[in-house]
């Protein structure tokens, strides 16, 4: 199975095991809404009856007179004052905004981490293309210096350093395709499919990426203040907390309960009225619980205005490490054209008898390190360029998806 980049990161987004567990998380915190709206169960009304069915009276006489039934009958409703309802509703819907935006932070760390192993296998792809082409080039070497001995047109230590050369490289081919096998190891189990958990092979180009951020720093910053799930989690954590805030200070007005009420005395005579009851605030005021939601106010505060700072000098820091990737990897790119030449020159001279193996060995050497260097150096990109897709919050990864993919993860 074939899986390039988009391929992987929709399947990062559907199947990630992590992710499908955690965004069920958002269905618990929408009850939580409903269950604030609702009325509360403690606030349900309350019934009380007592009855008293033997009542006697001793008679002057010395006689005992039983007299009617006592009956007291009460129905009370608490009174729910301070508005408290809409400050749960308020905490409840921010907590919900948490939990979704903890949930988008979730799927943005693995679709950058999935940007990251696909252009790593691709990087340890492309290292292991160029071991083995070094290790065709010098079996055909070895090859062609064998006939070359039995004509007794080149030494035998000629063909012994050609052997021992081509027997490293094969080595050195074996710890790179280990590397590569690892890579790609580490790209299934991202992705979470169990199916393809022992074929899919990562596939595409593996190139420097389009340069879309040099001379626009504020414009990013105003992107990745308003795309960072931290910074949107944090503004949730004020509107959490000031909620409790108005709550704590709610919850200071005592809560009466008021309803009807009947009572039936031992000569018969009926009563009715009204009953009201509420608690006296006289123990405690409730002031402690408003100092301690007001201080956790003002920490969420300081906590949203420093998550702002953290993320501006973020995006300042990976733009600057994108341009110097940008800037290696040109230059090693233009190095290593003149390099490819001169190999490919000394390879004519060493076919025309005018080289000698050492000098085309260590030419060839220099050749395949400027080769694997300008593979770095492209890989050393995409991993700068991951940098600013986390710092940015993923939005440019997230536009190259497809529509339907983008809603699902929702």
């Amino acid at each position: 199975m074939q899986v390039d980049l988009e391929t992987a990161l929709q399947l990062t987004l559907q199947c990630n095991p992590g992710l499908v567990a955690m965004r069920e998380n958002l269905c618990v915190s929408a009850e939580a809404i409903e269950v604030a709206k609702r009325f509360p169960a403690s606030l349900n009304p309350t019934v009380s009856f007592q009855e008293s069915p033997w009542v006697f009276q001793r008679e002057p006489g010395g006689g005992v007179a039983r007299l009617h039934d006592m009956v007291v009958l009460m129905w009370q409703q608490p009174i729910e004052l301070g508005h408290r309802r809409q400050f749960r509703t308020q905490m409840a819907e921010a907590a919900y905004c948490q939990t979704r935006w903890s949930v988008l932070q979730a799927e943005l760390t693995a679709l950058v981490q999935t940007y990251r192993l696909h252009q790593t296998a691709l990087y340890r792809g492309q290292r292991l293309g160029v071991a083995q082409r070094l290790v065709e080039f010098n079996e055909r070497l070895v090859q062609s210096l064998r006939r070359q001995l039995e004509a007794n047109q080149v030494p035998a230590a000629d063909v012994i350093m050609a052997e021992v050369e081509s027997q490293t490289t094969a080595q050195l081919r074996e710890a790179v395709r280990l590397e590569y096998a690892a890579a790609v190891a580490e790209l299934r189990g991202q992705m979470g499919l169990p199916q393809y958990a022992a074929s899919a092979q990562p596939a595409g180009p593996l190139e420097v990426p389009r340069d879309d951020f040099s001379g626009r720093a504020e414009a990013l910053v105003e992107i990745a203040l308003a795309a960072r799930p931290e910074v949107r989690t944090a503004t949730a954590a004020v509107a959490n907390s000031r909620a409790a805030l108005g709550l704590a200070r709610a919850d200071r007005i005592p809560v009466p309960s008021i309803g009807p009420a009947y009572e039936q005395n031992e000569t018969g005579a009926s009563f009715y009225g009204i009953a009201i009851t509420s608690p006296i605030p006289v123990l405690n005021l409730g002031q402690t619980l408003v100092r301690q939601r007001e201080a956790e106010y003002h920490r969420d505060c300081i906590a949203l205005e420093q998550s702002r700072r953290q993320v501006e000098a973020q995006v300042r820091s990976v733009l600057t490490k994108w341009s110097q990737a940008l800037e290696s990897a040109a230059q090693t790119r233009a190095r290593s054209e003149p390099i490819r030449v001169q190999a490919e020159r000394m390879e004519r001279l060493y076919e025309a008898g005018r080289a000698d193996l050492v000098k085309l060995i260590q030419v060839r050497g220099r050749r395949i390190e400027a080769e694997n260097a300008q593979w770095d150096a492209i890989w050393q990109t995409t991993q700068a360029y991951a940098e600013v897709l986390m710092t940015l919050g993923a939005t440019p990864l997230l536009a190259s998806l497809p529509e339907h993919a983008d809603s699902e993860s929702r």
